[in-house]
Order: structure tokens, then C-alpha cells, then sequence
């Protein structure tokens, strides 16, 4: 959104932040390209970047006891909150690529304020402090303290609904 306005873009994709390549040759992405930005700041990233961290090293994790196909952003989100170092490391990082791709947004934009959506976000202080740490350390001085990162207060199970009755609106002005 752009001064109250839903940003269409030429193809009608703007938007699209997920999708911006955040490591080139990364993890392979849905979409068809490999580093997206949604590969590694997702709540599927989250639980790729757990599976990676456990078969690189042979640190202790009560992670390690699970199989990994019933791993879940929640399970790691506690176990981080419970100092698992696995985990924590694995939440670092994900904080770490979403701060980059907000830092890129940032300069391009200049927003007020960011809204992060999805299952990840319900990790809240555990994802958002160093999201927000981040991004201050990261990011050009010139924007240092001025944008919000906060969670979005559309629920998961209106997203789809609200969104189309938005673009439905904006083509009946």
C-alpha cells in the first residue's frame, strides 16, 4: 500500500518482497527461482534452516529427537524461547535474512511502517526483537528508527477475503 493505495504495478504483481533473491543460487523457492527471500523468512524456511543447522553440527538440541517431517515453526519458536542453542541459532538467522529483505524495502520505499504476515510472525518478541535489531543496525542512518515493524492485524483466515473485496473495491471507484 502506497498513500492508501493498493500497489498494482505494471503486471499487477507489486509487491512480491518474498520473492526478491536474498542469497543468489540459494534454497530452491516454490515459485521456480532459488534464494527467494521466503525461503529462508518463512515458517518453512525456519524449519529448512533447523534441518540444515542439525545435519551441519553435532550441537546438543532437543530438536534432534524429533523427526524431522513433524518439525514445525511453533515447536522451534518454544524451543528457542527455552534457549535450545539450535533453535535460537536457527531464529537468529531467519531474523537475519528477514531484516536484510525489509532493510532492501526500506531504502526503496521509505514506509512508515512494515507489516509482517504469516504463521512465522506468531513467534512474536522471539522473531520481531531481532528482526528489529537488525534492521536498525543494518540499515542506511538516514532511516535508522523511523519505520515500524509490527504484525499484521489480519487474521490468516480473512487474508484471501479481505484481499479480493480490496482489488473489487478499487476497480469499482
Amino acid at each position: 500500500v502506497v498513500n492508501g493505495e493498493v500497489l498494482y504495478g505494471h503486471t499487477a504483481f507489486a509487491g512480491e518482497l518474498g520473492h526478491t533473491t536474498v542469497v543468489p543460487g540459494g534454497r530452491e523457492c516454490g515459485c521456480g527461482k532459488h534464494g527467494c527471500l521466503e525461503t529462508y523468512a518463512s515458517a518453512s524456511g525456519l524449519v529448512r534452516t533447523v534441518l540444515q543447522l542439525l545435519s551441519d553440527t553435532k550441537e546438543e538440541s532437543a530438536l534432534r529427537d524429533m523427526a524431522p517431517s513433524s518439525l514445525t515453526s511453533k515447536i522451534i519458536a518454544e524451543a528457542a524461547a527455552n534457549n535450545d542453542p539450535v533453535a535460537m541459532k536457527a531464529m537468529n538467522y531467519t531474523a537475519e535474512m528477514l531484516g536484510f529483505g525489509i532493510i532492501n524495502a526500506i531504502v526503496f520505499s521509505s514506509p512508515e511502517a512494515v507489516f509482517l504476515f504469516g504463521g512465522l510472525t506468531k513467534a512474536g518478541e522471539i522473531l520481531f526483537k531481532p528482526v528489529r535489531e537488525y534492521v536498525d543496525k543494518n540499515v542506511m542512518p538516514i532511516f535508522r528508527g523511523t519505520v515500524k515493524i509490527l504484525p499484521s492485524g489480519i487474521s490468516e483466515s480473512n487474508a484471501a477475503v479481505l484481499g479480493a473485496a480490496a482489488l473489487a473495491w478499487n476497480e469499482m471507484k
